[in-house]
């Protein structure tokens, strides 16, 4: 821990991003990392892997949406993420999509559509998970079914969803950039809460109280709404805990994770079956 802090240190005093220091020390011994992989013919539709030495054949294949308001953010962000979740032995793909004003929805659900074809090609189950805007577009996915049916599948081939700190709930639009990214005729199918009704793979649902930037109510309503639908959810609100603090809890180090209890929450689901598909 002394080193760690130590290298910290050393990297804020040569002006590393908060972001180059926590990955520079997310590394693991246990976990093979790919970077730049292709799940389809576009620039951004690229994604990192991540494997670990000691997956069981059981483990499902964790497919991480990124967050960044739809307009900004990286799959190269989450190397904490993806290693902290390899060394609890579960494989993780962080996939990266085209962003607003770029395209508009629905493009960035239809480009994680696309990539969630590509692993559900594999021999694993495929749990989808996002933070913010990622956990908007993969609710989509678990939840509207004709994303997957436009790839020739079906939202319940998806094992099951975690969405953290997710909007699901959000009009109207307040904010000009996001009527731009959701043109006014898309805005009712961009909203995950209408598509509560129908069999959808079970969810884990996590949200900070503090949260400002997104309000724990969207996790409040979708969680009751799926619930009503007699759909398998579970809801986790975190006292205190902010939009950044519940995902930098997903780090392998105890002073980041001591933030929330995101990382146990979800090891601990997935562990015991949650992710156990459509009923």
């Amino acid at each position: 821990m002394r080193r760690i802090a130590s290298l910290f240190v050393a990297l804020f005093a040569a002006g590393c991003s908060p972001v180059t220091i926590l990955n520079s020390v997310s590394g693991s011994d246990m976990v093979r990392e790919q970077r730049d992989l292709s799940y389809g013919p576009l620039e951004r539709h690229a994604y990192d892997l991540y494997e670990p030495a000691n997956a069981g054949v059981d483990a499902p294949l964790i497919l991480f949406v990124h967050g960044g308001s739809w307009m900004e953010g990286s799959k190269d962000i989450y190397r904490f993420l993806g290693t902290a979740l390899g060394d609890a032995g579960y494989p993780v793909a962080v996939v990266n999509y085209r962003l607003s004003p770029g395209t508009v929805f629905p493009g960035f659900v239809e480009d994680a559509a696309l990539a969630a074809d590509h692993f559900l090609q594999g021999d694993r189950p495929v749990v989808l998970m996002g933070h913010s805007a990622g956990a908007h577009i993969a609710a989509l996915l678990a939840y509207d079914p004709r994303y997957m049916q436009a790839v020739g599948r079906s939202n319940c081939d998806f094992a099951g969803f975690v969405g953290i700190s997710g909007p699901y709930d959000f009009l109207p639009l307040t904010q000009e950039t996001h009527r731009v990214t959701f043109p006014e005729a898309t805005r009712d199918d961009s909203q995950p809460i209408n598509f509560a009704q129908g069999p959808k793979p079970p969810s884990l649902l996590l949200h900070g109280l503090a949260d400002t930037t997104v309000h724990a109510e969207d996790t409040e309503l979708m969680s009751a709404a799926l619930r009503a639908a007699g759909n398998p959810v579970e809801e986790r609100l975190y006292e205190g805990v902010g939009h950044i603090d519940i995902i930098s809890a997903m780090s392998r180090y105890g002073y980041l994770r001591r933030a929330a209890p995101t990382f146990t929450d979800i090891t601990t689901w997935l562990d015991e079956g949650g992710a156990s598909g459509c009923r």
